[in-house]
């Protein structure tokens, strides 16, 4: 008995170990296929990149330029040990930039949250949309007269496919970010979805460039 315990033992142990190999591997395929995708989508170069081993790929990376300015999508990681989480983002960069600072969240507990912090909110005077969309920024007058109804009705649509992050300005770019991997087909979608938009944000963050410093480089 003991003798078939030795042998079924380290059996059980590297079938374990090989059945999570297989399904890392099968899982860094899909990001893979799901960043290829992407980048035919939004018009990006996806990054070349050889799996490990031949079967383990990284996180897919894309980036190029669309409507003038650089988009890039990419994962990355916060915390660490048992809160540590992963992240998928897709960021626009406008071709000039002077501050102008903006968060666009879907209504909701996080909204309300941050009400409670002392986020202040504005609102555009479209009672749908306000009703929808908690908006944040440094520069109220301005950003409020800049969410014209073209682009509101591109973000209610977005809502109602709907949005788990935020649409913000960050580190010089018009990024949005939602937890999750690559892997997942439908947060793809969406962040193919968000291309458009993000660049129409990034005009805006251009205009006021060109408002707070005329003929600047």
């Amino acid at each position: 008995m003991l003798a078939v315990a030795e042998v079924v033992v380290p059996v059980v142990i590297v079938s374990g170990f090989g059945l999570v190999a297989w399904l890392a591997a099968k899982a860094s395929k899909a990001s893979h296929a799901n960043g290829e995708s992407l980048a035919a989508r939004l018009g990006l170069s996806l990054e070349a990149t050889a799996p490990w081993l031949g079967w383990f790929y990284p996180a897919p990376r894309g980036s190029g330029r669309v409507r003038g300015k650089r988009m890039e999508f990419f994962s990355y990681t916060t915390g660490s040990g048992k809160s540590r989480k992963s992240w998928v983002a897709l960021a626009v960069t406008p071709a000039r930039n002077s501050g102008l600072m903006f968060a666009l969240t879907r209504q909701g507990l996080g909204s309300r949250v941050r009400s409670l912090f002392g986020a202040t909110e504005i609102e555009v005077g479209d009672r749908h949309f306000d009703e929808r969309w908690f908006i944040e920024t440094n520069q109220s007058d301005f950003f409020r007269a800049a969410l014209l109804p073209e682009l509101r009705a591109k973000l209610m649509e977005l809502d109602r496919k709907g949005l788990p992050g935020s649409l913000r300005t960050e580190n010089g770019t018009v990024k949005y970010a939602e937890p999750g991997t690559f892997q997942d087909r439908a947060r793809c979608e969406r962040l193919a979805a968000l291309g458009d938009v993000l660049c129409d944000l990034a005009d805006i963050v251009e205009v006021w460039a060109e408002h707070a410093h005329p003929g600047g480089p």
